[in-house]
């Protein structure tokens, strides 16, 4: 996967935005953007932790990873830009990310399956086959969690 132009926390925070960006168009109508899930987020996150999504958020538009108002401006400000989605950079990223992750899985069947993952924005997250199977998509599932979180 190449990724060398943004850090590991910022891949996180793309990999939290294509989940947040499946969740809102699978079943949500009440928060119909990227944006106000995106919002709705961030009321549950510490200082530290939103200023990490509004920093990962204006250096992922300004690599390419993804389309967002966000600049130098909003991290002065401590604002979350306006996010509209994720470019064919940043999908590429995420579908490598994906490959790797299934791949780890797969190769784990015959022993435990579990893939614990710290994403920095969620705190620890365990995905298995199980929770595979709940959604079509990996980004589906940790969508899922982040809905446990928010309690939507």
């Amino acid at each position: 996967m190449d990724i060398r132009d943004i850090t590991k926390e910022q891949l996180e925070t793309l990999i939290l935005i294509k989940s947040l960006e499946e969740f809102v168009t699978d079943e949500h109508e009440n928060l119909s953007s990227l944006s106000e899930v995106i919002w709705t987020l961030e009321e549950s996150l510490s200082n530290e932790e939103h200023k990490q999504l509004v920093t990962d958020i204006c250096k992922l538009t300004e690599t390419g990873y993804i389309l967002s108002d966000g600049t130098e401006e909003h991290i002065e400000i401590d604002r979350i830009p306006e996010v509209e989605g994720i470019t064919p950079k940043g999908q590429s990223a995420l579908d490598d990310w994906e490959k790797e992750i299934r791949g780890s899985i797969d190769r784990g069947a015959n022993e435990s399956s579990d893939i614990h993952l710290h994403l920095s924005l969620l705190g620890g997250v365990t995905i298995n086959n199980s929770l595979l199977g709940i959604s079509d998509s990996l980004f589906g599932s940790i969508g899922n969690i982040v809905k446990e979180l928010l309690h939507i």
